[in-house]
């Protein structure tokens, strides 16, 4: 019992050093979803994002959006590893719900193609559950949860007539250590997360149209 201890401080002590190292935006390979990963620039703002879009495009003139369903290109590396069947789609789903309730209101969601017409594309490229048994044990003897959810997204904005690329851009996150209340359980930090990302969306197109 005191060798199992004692490994169990040291490991614990390792990833309390690893996590005050880490971004909140784990690095991810790029999926092959975008056209132009080294046109991407990181947003000086909002740490994990970065993106590119066609020099003159005139957003203001794009006042309806259609919302294709979210890809799944999860590698086949830790984060599939991490993943139960079905779960990387039920989670597609989910993002892009959560972008449909927040744009609701902001813009005309639409199926139909047309003059004016957005079309936003987006992949799953990335994904990590929290391990709650793992936050449990830590916070036990550390007082402190240790593993953090993950996500990242790829998305792509066209016009919908031509379907000219007008702008790319690639999000990730990672937890907090600090977000205790969303450590407990596998999948609520990711799709806290998602809900952030929506946001974004939203006061992007807010600010498009002023």
């Amino acid at each position: 019992m005191k060798i199992t201890a004692r490994i169990l401080w040291a490991v614990c002590g390792l990833a309390l050093v690893l996590a005050a190292g880490c971004t909140s935006a784990p690095q991810v390979a790029p999926s092959g979803f975008l056209s132009d990963y080294r046109a991407l620039k990181p947003d000086p703002q909002i740490k994990g994002l970065y993106w590119w879009e066609r020099p003159g495009v005139e957003w203001k003139g794009y006042t309806r959006l259609i919302i294709e369903p979210v890809q799944v290109r999860v590698a086949k590396s830790k984060s599939q590893r991490d993943l139960k069947p079905g779960e990387a789609q039920e989670l597609a789903r989910r993002l892009r719900a959560a972008v449909v309730k927040e744009l609701k209101g902001v813009t005309t969601l639409t199926r139909t193609p047309g003059p004016g017409v957005l079309r936003l594309r987006a992949a799953l490229v990335h994904v990590k559950p929290v391990n709650p048994t793992m936050n449990v044990l830590s916070t036990a003897i550390m007082m402190w949860p240790m593993d953090m959810g993950e996500a990242a997204v790829e998305a792509q904005f066209r016009d919908s007539l031509s379907n000219r690329i007008l702008g790319e851009l690639v999000i990730s996150s990672q937890g907090e250590m600090t977000d205790v209340t969303r450590v407990w359980t596998r999948w609520t930090q990711v799709e806290h997360t998602f809900a952030q990302w929506a946001k974004l969306l939203r006061q992007s197109i807010q600010e498009d149209k002023r």
